[in-house]
């Protein structure tokens, strides 16, 4: 093997591990093997596995982790004794190994009485903690409107701009935060009155300075009529005290516009420095009210945020800041001194994974458990910790997750600290396994060239190397590595006068027919796969591309073309689950029956597909006296109506909604109204079921932790549609489709995939901002502004230029963003670099490193055209009702016919009207006669009691030494039969005929599905019993448990098991040797074979 350019580095983080270590370990760089590798050194040298906490970014993460030690364990390769490698083994399971919530959870755990816990904590997931903050969220309405001087605060706020949406999304940001509100908290300010009258004098002194010019042409005298108008409109404020108004003054007084020639006036300079007073005037005017009213809410909302937090804390159910915070908590100061001993002492050693993306309040925690004495609240950076106690891994390129307070800047000051203790604490591992070299050459080059060193804004980039032993890649042969897509003049021709929803467009045709070349359906061979690890190549599949979204705005237009092309994919990022057309439809039926006073309601859930009554019947139902309440009497004439039926239907619902939670009533709507079965008529009938079956967990969870009633449901669902608010959706992998992914970057990340398509780059980029800055003494700084912008405002004193410092670290992000999704590719990299129309785009972002890169322009079939989204839908003329009526009777005619049958329905010979002909090689004949078989009569029969036989059978796998007597008792139980001991006895009997002992020392197969289609009709069946005989051909057996077999009765059962051979004989292409029938008795079983020869 090759060596590596790291391998010294690699080799520091396998032994050095008393020395200060902080490790940049690049994208697809083997992180995961050196973790484990230091993991099982620390314990080699006498480290217990249970004094190592090892943390990760996500559950997932630490599963694996906790795996790859426990098979590094289990083999002889490392170099443990055998009492170290048992008492590792015992540990593990119970090993601090996992996220910083669950290790903050354990120290708590631990020290409940410390952190004023109780014994017993509950840490409440996501969706319960949203449901909680809703209750503080109205408890802070309640709190600012209640109270006469907070409800003017809030007054003068809405007035100047702030809506109750921002006012939530302040107080949500300030929650996830209030930690740090202890600041806030303190003796309220009073808003002072709004003074006009001495601006109204300001501008009337200045109105008559209008006399001072001497040209009636000059262009700033138009800007003196509307100061005049302004200031009767000021006159009129003052009389009203109406704040709107006064506000809405304020920020619209006359500036000085153009004009004011020297020339003109008597001093032209002096009356536009006016102006400026006058504008400068008002804008101190409204912040003389602003600054103390945001003051004042600042500070009822962090009261009552720390009295919940305070709250939770006695209780015991936390979230999971809480959970940081308290932990934390336990370690400031000298008061705190023994539990940090404690900490300090039990894990020896503390492992840091994905560092990149901690928040600085994870570092700190880590820090002060790893040091050897305690600190005040806010040094924690300046404790000295024992070089090998902290062991930091993670890639400041891949810091991606700021929207979740991972912060870039404690990366790189920890870096910087580490380095302060020891030069040569910076280690960097830069060969990647997992892409081929043109792949990394190409990112190297982009990014090396976006990717700048920026204080603490941006890391330095280092470029990746490739795997010295992977073979080289051919294009010719394997496909392009690298292809962009949009980049010639050739395929922008056309783009100049093309709309943004064109160009989105135009990019997903250009993805989809990528897509058809890797697959091999246009002109070429199907692209080859290259296994990181193997090396083998083998052809693309769908299943091995995966297109990634730096945002959901072309996602339509990606989908459209996909469609287009028959191309299956499934989409995995976060939807807008809750405005779906059929979650939609769902919850207007449930709205119905929560208020069944409702009539919009009602008549809006009736045109749904879900009762599918059309505007004439809802007409007919009104004209013919119906009434819109479920309760209403039905009219005679209307009995059998669709609306007579939905109103039953709905009734009955609502009946039982009295002792139903509504993911009990949504389970029942979607299972009675076929909502899964009417899904199937849509490509997209998965998306329709996970989202379906997403929905009804959510309410399910939702009912246990409310225990809300049915419209305090529909209340939380509409905060969830509302504004567009995103709910993400937990995507399980669906191993058996064949299909490409879509996911957002975000989505990817820790995943790697043979083609990776980065698309709708096109799209235009929000520098959407926080609402809550802090500055350096921790006071927050916030916008109350509609729009979250750093103008001037409803906003703090300092929000503006933290949100410009704020942008410039999102700008850094995004670029980080970009080389995240870059290097998920394996073997084909496809780039979007289609421009926007016009402003900012992910394209503009990347320009300036495509024009470093060389890159392959492959000529695709643009020939094709897309649907449009929403199509139009021309109406011809009506036919004529005879010629309707015959069509109609056609496609009824059509209906009826079969799609299938079964064996068994076959062999009996269907029934009337069945086209489906009997299969040409059974011979209905059978030699001589056959007396009838009489067999003791049992105490129970039936389908039911023959259906039990066969599970008793399934479920012993034909083994002796299976429990059958219990077997017996529980599918009894099951089927409501009332003797389990016949049961026990036909199936004991059973397993002990001559073709059932072959069948249980060979290879066989129990209850096997087999099917067949002839072009119109599909044949299929279960196969009790088939096992392969010593000569390598198929034994077919089937049990029965008919009381009197006659001869007419077992023509159909020969029948049915010569089906059964011609279906399985031509699936597998084996020989079916012979065909046993078992008939279960308490006595041995009856056996009659037929052999090939018959």
């Amino acid at each position: 093997m090759t060596v590596l350019v790291d391998s010294a580095g690699r080799e520091r983080i396998d032994s050095d591990l008393d020395k200060h270590l902080f490790v940049k370990a690049g994208a697809g760089s083997g992180k995961t093997h050196h973790l484990v590798r230091r993991i099982l050194a620390l314990v080699a040298s006498g480290v217990p596995l249970r004094s190592i906490a090892a943390v990760t970014f996500t559950e997932k993460a630490a599963g694996e982790l906790r795996e790859r030690v426990r098979n590094e364990l289990g083999t002889q390769s490392v170099s443990l004794g055998d009492e170290q490698r048992k008492q590792a083994l015992d540990e593990l399971d119970s090993a601090p190994i996992g996220t910083i919530h669950s290790f903050a959870t354990r120290i708590l755990e631990d020290n409940p009485i410390e952190a004023g816990l109780p014994p017993a904590i509950e840490v409440m997931d996501e969706l319960r903690s949203q449901i909680a903050f809703g209750g503080r969220w109205r408890r802070v309405r309640a709190a600012l409107f209640s109270d006469d001087e907070s409800s003017l605060a809030l007054e003068v706020l809405l007035a100047a701009g702030m809506t109750l949406g921002t006012l939530e999304e302040v107080t949500k940001e300030l929650d996830s935060s209030w930690d740090r509100l202890s600041l806030v908290v303190g003796p309220l300010a009073a808003v002072p009155s709004l003074d006009l009258a001495s601006l109204l004098r300001q501008a009337i002194e200045l109105f008559d300075r209008k006399s001072e010019c001497h040209n009636p042409e000059d262009k700033l005298l138009p800007r003196f009529d509307r100061l005049h108008d302004w200031i009767s409109l000021v006159r009129e404020a003052i009389g009203t005290e109406d704040l709107g108004q006064s506000f809405e003054l304020l920020a619209n007084v006359p500036g000085k516009g153009t004009g004011g020639q020297a020339g003109n006036w008597t001093d032209a300079k002096s009356v536009k420095l006016d102006f400026e007073e006058l504008v400068s005037e008002a804008k101190r005017l409204a912040a003389h009210l602003i600054q103390p009213a945001i003051s004042r809410v600042l500070s009822v909302i962090g009261e009552i945020l720390l009295d919940e937090a305070t709250a939770r804390q006695r209780s015991g159910q936390l979230e999971f800041h809480d959970l940081l915070v308290l932990s934390r908590n336990l370690l400031v100061g000298s008061a705190n001194a023994e539990v940090h001993a404690r900490l300090h002492a039990r894990y020896q050693r503390i492992l840091l994974d994905e560092f990149q993306d901690t928040d600085p309040l994870q570092a700190e925690l880590a820090i002060r458990i790893a040091a050897p004495v305690t600190a005040d609240l806010n040094v924690w950076r300046q404790l000295e910790v024992p070089p090998g106690r902290v062991f930091m891994v993670g890639d400041p390129k891949q810091s991606i997750y700021r929207f979740r307070r991972a912060d870039i800047a404690t990366y790189l000051e920890l870096l910087e600290l580490s380095l302060d203790a020891d030069a040569h604490a910076s280690v960097s591992m830069i060969t990647n396994f997992r892409s081929t070299e043109p792949v990394l050459n190409w990112i190297n080059t982009v990014f090396g060239t976006l990717i700048v060193e920026d204080s603490h804004r941006q890391p330095a980039y280092e470029s990746l190397t490739h795997n010295p032993d992977r073979p080289e890649w051919d294009e010719a042969a394997g496909g392009p590595a690298v292809l962009l897509l949009g980049a010639t003049d050739d395929e922008r021709a056309g783009l100049a006068d093309a709309s943004t929803a064109e160009r989105r467009e135009r990019e997903a045709l250009d993805v989809a027919s990528v897509i058809v070349e890797a697959m091999g359906q246009a002109l070429g061979p199907a692209w080859l796969n290259e296994h990181p690890k193997t090396f083998a190549r083998t052809p693309m599949e769908l299943k091995d591309i995966c297109i990634l979204l730096p945002s959901r705005a072309s996602l339509p237009a990606l989908e459209n073309a996909l469609e287009a092309m028959n191309i299956d994919f499934i989409a995995e990022a976060s939807s807008l689950v809750y405005s779906t057309q059929e979650i939609h439809d769902l919850l207007l039926t449930l709205q119905a029956l929560a208020n069944t006073a409702d009539e919009a309601a009602l008549a809006l859930a009736l045109r749904t597909p879900l009762f599918a009554c059309g505007d004439d019947d809802l007409l007919q139902w009104s004209v013919d006296g119906g009434r819109w309440n479920v309760y209403a009497p039905i009219p005679l004439e209307l009995g059998a109506h669709p609306v007579s039926v939905a109103m039953a239907y709905l009734r009955d619902l609502h009946h039982a909604a009295v002792t139903s939670s509504p993911a009990d009533l949504l389970d029942r709507l979607v299972t009675d109204r076929f909502v899964r079965e009417v899904a199937l008529d849509s490509p997209r009938y998965r998306d329709v079921w996970r989202r379906i079956r997403f929905v009804i967990d959510q309410a399910r969870a939702w009912s246990e932790a409310t225990f809300g009633s049915l419209r305090d449901y529909l209340d939380w669902t509409e905060s969830q549609s509302s504004d567009g608010a995103r709910v993400k959706e937990s995507i399980v992998p669906d191993s058996g489709l064949n299909a490409v992914r879509i996911t957002t970057i975000h989505g990817a990340k820790g995943r790697q995939f043979p083609m990776v398509i980065l698309s709708g780059m096109s799209s235009s980029w929000r520098m959407a901002s926080s609402r809550v800055f802090w500055d350096i003494d921790s006071s927050p700084l916030v916008s109350f502004k509609a729009s979250s912008t750093g103008s001037e405002g409803v906003s703090s004193v300092g929000y503006s230029d933290a949100s410009l410092s704020e942008k410039s670290f999102l700008t850094a992000e995004r670029l980080r963003l970009l080389y995240v999704a870059c290097t998920r590719a394996e073997s084909h990299l496809v780039v979007s670099a289609y421009p926007p129309k016009k402003g900012q785009s992910w394209t503009t972002l990347m320009v300036d490193g495509l024009k470093q890169a060389d890159s392959v322009a492959l000529e695709l079939d643009r020939t094709a055209t897309l649907p449009p989204l929403h199509s139009a839908v021309a109406i011809g003329a009506l036919p004529a009702f005879p010629d309707w009526q015959r069509e109609r009777a056609q496609w009824s005619e059509q209906s009826a016919v079969r799609a299938s049958i079964s064996v068994t329905a076959q062999a009996k010979g269907g029934q009337a009207g069945d086209a489906a002909p009997l299969l040409t090689f059974i011979d209905e004949a059978i030699d001589g006669s056959i007396e009838p078989l009489h067999f003791e009569r049992t105490e129970e029969g039936g389908t039911e009691f023959g259906t039990a036989v066969h599970r008793v059978l399934e479920l012993s796998d034909l083994d002796p030494s299976a429990p059958i007597e219990q077997i017996a008792v529980n599918v009894a139980a099951a089927a409501g039969l009332g003797n389990p001991g016949l049961l026990f006895s036909l199936a004991h009997n059973a397993l002990a005929s001559h073709p059932v002992s072959r069948a249980s020392a060979r290879d066989h197969w129990l209850e096997l599905p087999v099917t067949a289609f002839d072009g119109s009709l599909v044949l299929e069946g279960i196969a009790d019993l088939v096992y392969r005989e010593d000569d390598g051909s198929l034994v077919i057996v089937d049990f029965k448990t008919d009381v009197e077999i006659r001869e007419q009765s077992l023509k159909k059962y020969w029948r049915q098991l010569t089906a059964y051979a011609e279906l399985i004989a031509t699936a597998s292409g084996e020989k079916v040797s012979r065909l046993e029938l078992v008939f279960c008795r308490e006595s041995p079983a009856r056996v009659i074979s037929r052999s090939s020869d018959e």
